[in-house]
């Protein structure tokens, strides 16, 4: 049943399914899934096949630890997304790794966003800090007169992170986040910010505050709220997960924990 969310575990696999995607005016976000960080060179050699086989109408999501948080074929890799015009998310990571993954997607925000917006950061918005974080970034980029667009998560860690004292503990307190989160992004001269969720108040609310202008794109899961976004009159896109199947798993069962309200009407 899980694998209703994925598109498949090869290239052309997901390539066919976003033909579909873009057909209905709807952006393809393709999330290459390998937990295996131990052969990050073939992960790395996935990454640039992708983006060979797609134009700048799609837009590729990154995990830096699938290539072990190595900094040479990181930044070659947001070098080809930067040369054919291709946005690159870089998505989230656990509490282990989040100060790992502050320095690189920072370095990485400064160096490509200079002329144009290259790389989209993820906040996961379930973490104390994450309001924060997005606030001194705005003030960076700002000062730095950059281009800059917000990922918002809710975050896709909780069982493995819970005990950190770092998340915030009941869902009310995480939605009030996440919406405050949308607030800022909406008061900001930045466009484009994703919208990644499921919850019906943050998409009408972001839907609302947009409707004059490019400020969000709503995003869901390949397979999930399908009903509800196909009522939804905004500029949208859909995460296309591919990948080798067993590598899968992990990323298949944080999707299942965190969005258990979808999923368990499925049959």
């Amino acid at each position: 049943m899980l694998f209703k969310f994925v598109a498949g575990n090869n290239i052309n696999k997901v390539l066919k399914k976003s033909v579909n995607i873009l057909n209905n005016n709807t952006i393809p976000i393709i999330n290459y899934i390998s937990e295996n960080n131990y052969n990050n060179n073939k992960n790395y050699i996935e990454y640039r096949k992708l983006i060979d086989n797609v134009s700048n109408n799609y837009i590729i999501a990154l995990k830096l630890s699938s290539l072990n948080f190595e900094r040479t074929d990181i930044n070659k890799i947001c070098e080809l997304c930067q040369k054919k015009n291709i946005k690159l998310i870089i998505d989230a990571e656990n509490d282990k790794n989040i100060e790992e993954y502050r320095k690189i997607t920072n370095s990485l925000l400064m160096k490509y966003n200079k002329n144009n917006l290259s790389i989209i950061k993820t906040y996961q918005m379930y973490r104390k800090d994450s309001i924060l974080e997005l606030y001194d970034d705005l003030k960076i980029s700002n000062l730095r007169n950059s281009f800059f667009s917000a990922k918002l998560v809710r975050g896709a860690y909780w069982y493995e992170d819970r005990n950190t004292s770092n998340l915030y503990i009941n869902k009310e307190e995480t939605d009030i986040n996440y919406n405050l989160g949308i607030l800022k992004c909406f008061e900001t001269n930045y466009n484009n910010h994703i919208i990644a969720s499921h919850n019906h108040n943050s998409i009408k609310l972001a839907t609302k505050l947009g409707e004059k202008n490019n400020k969000f794109i709503i995003a869901n899961l390949l397979g999930m709220n399908e009903d509800f976004m196909k009522k939804i009159n905004h500029k949208k896109a859909i995460y296309i997960p591919y990948g080798p199947y067993l590598e899968m798993i992990p990323y298949l069962i944080r999707r299942l924990y965190e969005n258990y309200d979808q999923i368990k009407y499925f049959n």
